[in-house]
């Protein structure tokens, strides 16, 4: 099934230019909450930029995760 938002447009791993999974956002943020882990480190780690893991983390961006 193909996750869509309230305009109709792809969201989360469905989407085209995803590089994450849903399962590796939700990863992510479970190992921030419990290690404290740091940005720099889940970055690293999962392929993508730091700003990108604070946006995820803090739930700025992939909120239906």
């Amino acid at each position: 099934m193909i996750a869509r938002n309230h305009t109709g447009h792809r969201v989360g791993e469905c989407r085209g230019r995803a590089k994450l999974t849903d399962a590796q956002v939700r990863d992510m943020r479970a190992e921030h909450e419990r290690h404290d882990t740091s940005y720099a480190r889940l970055a690293i780690k999962y392929g993508c930029g730091k700003a990108t893991v604070r946006d995820i983390v803090n739930y700025y961006t992939r909120a239906s995760a």
